[in-house]
């Protein structure tokens, strides 16, 4: 699923590659998808609107890539499981697609949509109303992203409830949310700062928010640095350099850092990795 650090990493090789390239021709729809999202054009008014256009800088929203199509447009991908493809050669263009662009100088972009995801034209002018971004919203990647304001998180959180909504894991994905973090990225925030998805964010000491926020920067900050997580896919087809260290294949481990397995278990909609050691529910952490 592509998340910050990917979107990061997507955005950049978009805007190096593919920047000033006149679209010739596009396809949305060759493979229908019921859960990839469109947007208020049919795919014969996409089609229509992005001939002619030219890819402009693209840029990391969140789990979004925003890619100026010059002039007035924007081209939004991403905030699911997508894999977005750069061809040099018709032959490397899958059979099946959710969108396919035609450059004038003959290579191509294809978006192949897993489980969900968007391919969504947006005026420049209307961003602001676009349902999967947050025009204020402030990326853990950034300067802007401080302790001050993260430790200003956790007075959003109810004072006399201690429920899953109060959870690490809901903590950083779903309210107040760390912007541009889900459940992939999760995990190895969560090992590296010693702490259970299921903790209750209202017990933690200030020694574990700092280390739970020195560890969202660091992790965040490597991913991207290493061109995203090794089960992600860059624009060239090339997995992430990240190695992830608790994912479905580490279950039954022995934990890197101590005598701990990895334990996997269902919550909040989805899976949750981490070592029966280092991280305990009770919050006796191995800090």
């Amino acid at each position: 699923m592509i998340e910050l650090p990917q979107a990061t990493v997507i955005a950049r090789q978009i805007t190096e590659e593919l920047r000033g390239k006149e679209i010739i021709e596009a396809l949305r729809g060759q493979s229908p998808h019921k859960f990839m999202f469109k947007g208020k054009y049919s795919d014969a008014e996409f089609a229509q609107i992005v001939r002619g256009k030219t890819i402009g800088k693209a840029q990391p929203h969140g789990m979004a890539i925003l890619t100026d199509l010059e002039p007035a447009f924007i081209l939004s991908l991403g905030c699911g499981g997508e894999r977005i493809l750069y061809h040099t050669s018709q032959k490397t263009v899958p059979k099946k697609h959710q969108l396919k662009l035609d450059f004038q100088d003959g290579t191509y972009l294809t978006v192949t949509v897993s489980g969900w995801g968007e391919v969504r034209l947006v005026e420049q002018s209307a961003l602001a109303k676009h349902p999967h971004i947050k025009l204020g919203a402030i990326s853990p990647l950034s300067d802007a992203f401080t302790f001050e304001y993260f430790n200003r998180l956790f007075d959003t959180l109810p004072p006399d409830k201690r429920t899953q909504k109060t959870s690490a894991k809901y903590f950083i994905i779903s309210e107040p949310a760390i912007y541009g973090v889900g459940n992939g990225c999760l995990q190895d925030i969560l090992y590296q700062a010693r702490i259970h998805p299921k903790r209750q964010m209202l017990d933690l000491s200030q020694e574990e928010r700092r280390a739970l926020y020195d560890s969202i920067r660091r992790t965040l900050d490597e991913m991207v640095e290493r061109g995203g997580r090794n089960s992600e896919y860059d624009l060239y087809n090339k997995p992430g350099g990240y190695q992830q260290i608790l994912h479905s294949k580490a279950v039954g481990q022995l934990c890197p850092e101590c005598e701990g397995t990895i334990q996997k278990a269902a919550y909040l909609g989805g899976s949750i990795y981490f070592c029966s050691s280092c991280q305990l529910e009770c919050g006796k952490s191995g800090l």
